[in-house]
């Protein structure tokens, strides 16, 4: 999985799951992670002490000797662990404990990051959602990763179907993710809501399998969307290589105003201002 970033941070995540910490760039997934009350450290990514972990993380993945899933795909489904189990709270789920959120450290600019971190965990929601709390058909042959995860077959005497667990189909999701990308002040589509004029935009990108089917990430992405204004979203499937591609753009113009102007880490230059389909100017080298 690529977590690309156009910023130079690395967070280094630390969980009771692994010993090691777990690495990303992607700024709302670290920022959940600290809300959530995890230790989490921010370094440069060009400083000497990444350089050596990542070192380090890539020859000790070259030792295992049996394939098994990536360092960043485990953090994804811890991730994904927490928000379903966030989401049964917020339901009232009695058999539940709650809790409350901590100060993620993140400053002025926590509160856009949060933004899309929010959108993603509603879309992972709607994910989990799908095959039980809704009409989408999921297909019956998965691989055994998932059944053991949590799908419990049922038999009618004729015909075999299988219910997943919510749990089992986010997890599955993860793993088939294989690339977030987070673009702060990202260009607005052609289409998008004329309300809306700064935003930020996160892509997921989707390994190509049976069971990741396009109409099931628009499902997931209608219903993240659809919990509160300033919310879009498409689903792209490329035909020649089968991979979906989910971009979703949510609404920070109030968080850069703030009270009286741009605010935060990001403030040195003022967010430029296009129209619908346009871009930033293309530079040449020379």
């Amino acid at each position: 999985m690529n977590n690309d970033h156009q910023g130079t941070r690395v967070y280094l995540i630390h969980t009771a799951q692994d010993p090691r910490p777990f690495l990303t760039t992607v700024p709302f997934v670290a920022r959940d992670f600290a809300a959530w009350g995890y230790r989490v450290d921010e370094h440069a990514a060009d400083s000497a002490y990444i350089v050596e972990v990542r070192a380090r993380e890539k020859m000790q993945h070259t030792r295992q000797k049996a394939r098994s899933a990536s360092r960043r795909m485990k953090l994804m489904e811890i991730w994904a662990h927490e928000v379903l189990e966030r989401k049964r709270r917020e339901r009232g789920d009695v058999s539940v404990p709650t809790t409350t959120e901590v100060d993620a450290g993140f400053g002025v600019i926590g509160a856009r990051v949060k933004r899309a971190g929010d959108v993603v965990q509603d879309f992972i929601n709607g994910v989990a959602a799908l095959g039980s709390e809704c009409d989408c058909s999921l297909p019956i042959s998965m691989d055994e990763s998932l059944v053991d995860l949590g799908a419990d077959l049922c038999k009618d005497g004729k015909s075999t179907s299988m219910r997943h667990s919510p749990q089992a189909v986010a997890t599955k999701y993860t793993r088939l993710l294989y690339a977030i990308r987070y673009n702060p002040n990202a260009r607005l589509p052609a289409w998008s809501n004329p309300d809306m004029v700064y935003v930020d935009q996160v892509i997921l990108e989707f390994s190509h399998h049976e069971a990741i089917q396009k109409e099931h990430l628009v499902h997931a992405v209608s219903s993240a969307i659809g919990k509160t204004e300033g919310r879009m979203g498409r689903v792209e499937k490329c035909t020649r290589t089968g991979v979906k591609r989910v971009l979703l753009w949510v609404d920070v113009g109030d968080v850069l105003m703030g009270a009286g102007g741009f605010v935060g880490e990001w403030e040195a230059d003022p967010v430029p201002k296009y129209e619908r389909g346009e871009g930033p100017p293309v530079y040449v080298k020379g």
